[in-house]
């Protein structure tokens, strides 16, 4: 079994599967075979002795939990127990449905948990009830102020008189709704460790070994939980890239990697063979990376090399315009599916702000080109997805009022917001559920009637999970008996795709009941409690046909067959914002997000930028980003393969005049307003309105 488990593993792999006790930091560089390595150490340990119900994983996202978890069945091939194995916040749930009752804060076992968009619609409201200004509190950023807030993290948002009220009001509310969001499951998690010795202490002798994948994107609370989880012979194991450290935004924080080595003595090693890319792709990541001086550990003579050939030259262009630019990407694109037989989901197009997207969107539509924004709207943030589980919900904790207000005049049941607030206030006053209140609520008939039918659905859909019905029936029950079907089909062809989203969630409930233990309300529970810790990474999933257009931040962990990094141009990439500051650590980080974009790459590599780019309705003039010639390298000549577009220059263009558009063809100018003119095209584009002196439109002269 030990040598199975060390075959296929390099010289540094093996060194830190092997190394059994005490302290251990493995540097991980992109494309090293962290995850063979972490789930390698794993069951050397078990094979050597260790419970593996005694060893704790932590990771980030349920998805690379999974996995991690299917490796460690496949090397070891047994049965359960298994190691535990969840990402933080699913540990922070298991951890309190046991304890949270000891914070005495009036929360039970039974709490709920709810994601991001839930916890935003109810900041709206406190806003709205503490007559606050809505403008001071811009919704894009609304529950990142309250999440810093309470986790103590304050580098990018203003604390104010006003938002201490908000974050106050917020947290009462949970609490008196027995709600729970993100940031609670870990803050809770360390206040019950911190105040509970016993607790503490029987943690620390259960769990004999930690590991920790990704630990480059820890935050401060998650550091302090490990520190406090770790046993007195110190068997801790993270592994993780400083390198790739590129969520501080959302409080990772880059010193605990300097931290966990002084704090532990940790002996530190480095995998630098690289099993994805191509040798010259990772010379242009190692000279990109070499020029960041705050880099932890020691990175003195840390170079990713492969065995996978010298590869293709990266590609480095400069375009006239930005139009060009997406030009150019789509035609290779499409020579890159034609020649070299690439799928379409095995290219990227990479960029730094969503925005950027927009000129690729339209000229791969023009090129019929499929394309996926990566990152999206989520399954579990669709509306009829919300909905359904909220009556799943509801059934489920008749006193989960957030969830009742959310569907309880959905369908349409007559039952207006003031009604329902009345009832709200009425439930409080009495001391109950909003659900439990309705028997005893005083109102005009005819609305008592539409509540006593929405209690008695809720009542048959609680009875249903109680007398062990099939789970994916319960979603046609819920369906039917709630009209939600026959409100989704009335809404004709986006309706009935709805229908098909939710219909998904049966598969969803069947795969819980397989997979959890306990009678229908016990699996029910896990299953919402999984809903819940999903992630972003875990809700995305990319089509098979489609080329991939996304931020950096949403493709780390993924790899492409080409990899576009567009619009590499200074004040775009890195951000202007970031050039405006004084702190050298805030460019050091936008160069690791670059890092991530190159060693995504595993055959073909393309950067590119264009000296004029159309950027929030007018044109702006660009020079090259630094990254851009940090990865090139100054005197690299084989890779100065630059291509200029060439580009008439712009003339007057008034009524009357011809001119052609790069995506639209020729047309004809037939009003001006201000610096807008409305030209006429072929009957297939029709008339647009289009800002004068874009750099994609040009008078022709006839």
């Amino acid at each position: 079994m030990q040598d199975k488990i060390l075959e296929y593993l390099n010289l540094e792999q093996r060194e830190a599967v092997r190394h059994m006790d005490g302290p251990l930091f493995v540097v991980a560089g992109a494309g090293t075979g962290k995850t063979m390595t972490l789930t390698s150490r794993i069951a050397y340990l078990v094979n050597n002795g260790v419970p593996a119900e005694r060893i704790l994983t932590l990771t980030f996202t349920n998805k690379a939990a999974r996995e991690m978890r299917d490796r460690i069945y496949e090397i070891l091939n047994y049965s359960p127990p298994l190691p535990w194995t969840s990402t933080f916040h699913s540990f922070g749930l298991k951890f309190l449905r046991r304890h949270i009752s000891i914070l005495e804060n009036g929360m039970d076992e039974a709490f709920t948990v709810i994601d991001e968009e839930d916890a935003k619609k109810i900041i709206r409201d406190i806003i709205k009830e503490l007559d606050i200004d809505e403008k001071l509190f811009p919704s894009k950023n609304l529950y990142n102020q309250v999440s810093a807030l309470k986790v103590g993290y304050h580098r990018y948002y203003f604390k104010s008189d006003d938002l201490v009220r908000v974050r106050e009001r917020y947290q009462k509310y949970l609490v008196e709704n027995n709600l729970a969001d993100f940031d609670d499951l870990l803050l809770y998690t360390l206040e019950i460790l911190l105040k509970e010795s016993t607790i503490r202490e029987h943690y620390q002798e259960y769990f004999e070994y930690i590991l920790v994948d990704e630990f480059q994107d820890t935050d401060h609370i998650q550091y302090e939980i490990l520190k406090l989880l770790v046993n007195k012979s110190q068997n801790i194991c993270v592994v993780g890239d400083p390198d790739q450290s590129i969520y501080s935004f959302r409080g990772a924080r880059y010193q605990n990697n300097e931290e966990f080595i002084k704090d532990y003595n940790a002996k530190v090693i480095t995998l630098s063979k690289n099993y994805r890319s191509t040798n010259r792709i990772l010379e242009c990541a190692n000279r990109l990376i070499n020029e960041n001086t705050k880099r932890y550990p020691d990175y003195e003579g840390k170079k990713l090399t492969s065995d996978l050939g010298t590869g293709n030259i990266p590609t480095f262009i400069n375009f006239r315009r930005d139009i060009d630019e997406a030009i150019y990407v789509a035609d290779k694109i499409n020579e890159l599916i034609s020649f070299y037989d690439y799928k379409p989901n095995e290219i990227a197009v990479l960029y730094r702000s969503n925005y950027l997207s927009r000129i690729f969107e339209e000229v791969f539509m023009r090129r019929q080109i499929k394309y996926v924004i990566y990152g999206g709207l989520s399954f579990f943030q669709r509306r009829e997805i919300k909905d359904i589980l909220a009556y799943i919900r509801i059934a489920h904790n008749h006193n989960n009022d957030f969830f009742l207000k959310r569907i309880i005049n959905v369908p349409k049941r007559k039952l207006g917001d003031v009604t329902v607030g009345k009832l709200e206030d009425y439930a409080k006053y009495t001391g109950q559920a909003m659900l439990n209140a309705i028997s005893s609520f005083d109102i005009a008939p005819s609305t008592k009637a539409s509540l006593m039918d929405f209690h008695s659905l809720i009542i048959r859909i609680s009875n249903k999970i109680n007398q062990d019905i099939d789970l994916a029936e319960l979603i046609d029950y819920i369906l039917k008996e709630s009209g939600y079907k026959e409100m989704l089909i009335a809404e004709g062809e986006e309706g009935i795709d709805r229908i098909q989203n939710v219909l998904e969630l049966k598969g969803i409930m069947k795969r819980g009941e397989y997979l959890y233990d306990g009678n229908t309300k016990q699996k029910l529970t896990a299953i919402l409690d999984e809903i819940s810790l999903m992630t972003d990474v875990d809700k995305n999933v990319s089509p098979e046909d489609k080329v991939i257009l996304s931020t950096y931040h949403q493709v780390k962990g993924l790899e492409f067959n080409a990899v576009f990094m567009v619009a590499m141009e200074e004040g775009v990439f890195p951000n202007a914002n970031i050039l405006d500051s004084y702190d050298r650590f805030d460019l050091e980080e936008e160069r690791r997000i670059a890092y991530v974009g190159i060693t995504r790459a595993r055959k073909h590599l393309y950067l590119s930028f264009a000296q004029n780019r159309y950027r929030f309705g007018r044109p702006e003039y660009n020079q090259v980003s630094r990254f851009y010639q940090e990865a090139k390298g100054y005197d690299m000549q084989y890779q100065n393969t630059f291509e200029k577009a060439q580009v008439e220059e712009p003339s007057f263009i008034e009524v009357g005049d011809t001119v052609n558009h790069d995506l639209f063809g020729k047309g004809k100018v037939v009003a001006i307003n201000g610096d807008v003119a409305t030209i006429a095209f072929q009957v297939k584009f029709g008339i647009k309105k289009l800002v004068l002196g874009h750099p994609a439109l040009k008078k022709v002269n006839e």
